[in-house]
């Protein structure tokens, strides 16, 4: 048995631990309920905490699983690895591989829309629907605004920052929460709880940088969308979100247009965490059409 963190608070996240085993290290993962499988991507700062809302009002009729990437969460989170984000992708297949998920859902927000969409391109024949929350999974060129953003988070002054005052997991998901509506001080805790020191936070940096040095990487999957183009996709969007705007969303149309879209007025960027009854409720109605 591995001991909790202390500034975990199991009320919050009451799920059982589960362990696996890769070349890199070992990732926490939550499996929970019995049925159709439905998994979890998170992305930065994220882990499987942010979805415990959504893994509690699906488990009765779901096999809800959810990874924590290494280096985040409870995962382990080695400090002489350089984090690249195929290899990350390649632990969710290999995690799905693991526990012979058949004809899964794929829940993504955030790094999450690359890392798990990435499992969809790779074996579509194993993915009947995908629920996208703001998240994105293309290229960067040609969008100043997002490139000048990415640039910035590539940069040393950020990594300075961010070791000085965890900017990352601290200070940035209340500020994406929309219009000001403030995270529960538990919430908070446990964005915060796996990155409280700053040797901690090297795979979340590194994520954080491949958001501009992996760039190629991900236009790359973009370039392949047409594999997934005609899943059953749900796609919920909250349109306050400062680091993912509404502009995104023709992206997710055009790859998915016949997708059911929920525009979520006010909501930032965490949907399942501001409004978790609706978006529950969302998923659990993709689900049964399903």
């Amino acid at each position: 048995m591995i001991p909790d963190p202390h500034w975990l608070d199991r009320s919050q996240f009451p799920f059982q631990p589960r362990w696996w085993n890769t070349r890199n290290g070992t990732m926490h993962y939550v499996d929970e309920g019995e049925g159709d499988p439905v998994v979890f991507v998170h992305g930065v700062p994220g882990w499987s905490f942010h979805f415990r809302h959504l893994i509690r009002h699906l488990s009765a009729g779901h096999r809800c699983v959810a990874p924590d990437h290494l280096g985040f969460g409870l995962s382990d989170k080695p400090r002489d690895w350089d984090y690249p984000p195929e290899v990350l992708a390649g632990n969710v297949w290999g995690l799905i591989d693991e526990l012979e998920l058949e004809d899964v859902v794929l829940v993504v927000h955030d790094w999450g829309g690359p890392l798990g969409l990435s499992y969809a391109l790779e074996r579509p024949d194993n993915v009947v629907g995908v629920v996208v929350f703001n998240s994105w999974m293309w290229s960067a060129k040609g969008d100043f605004r997002t490139r000048a953003t990415t640039r910035l988070l590539a940069s040393g002054l950020y990594r300075a920052l961010d070791s000085r005052f965890a900017l990352t997991a601290r200070v940035f998901p209340p500020l994406a929460a929309g219009h000001g509506r403030a995270l529960s001080p538990a919430s908070r805790t446990h964005f915060h709880g796996p990155f409280r020191n700053p040797v901690d936070r090297v795979g979340l940096l590194s994520l954080v940088r491949s958001t501009h040095t992996a760039d190629s990487w991900v236009g790359g999957l973009w370039d392949r969308r047409h594999v997934i183009q005609d899943l059953p996709a749900l796609v919920v969007w909250g349109m306050a979100d400062p680091a993912f705007p509404s502009r995104y969303l023709t992206h997710w149309e055009e790859l998915f247009p016949a997708a059911h879209l929920e525009r979520m007025g006010g909501a930032g960027h965490y949907p399942f965490e501001e409004h978790p009854a609706r978006t529950g409720d969302l998923v659990a109605q993709f689900l049964r059409r399903l």
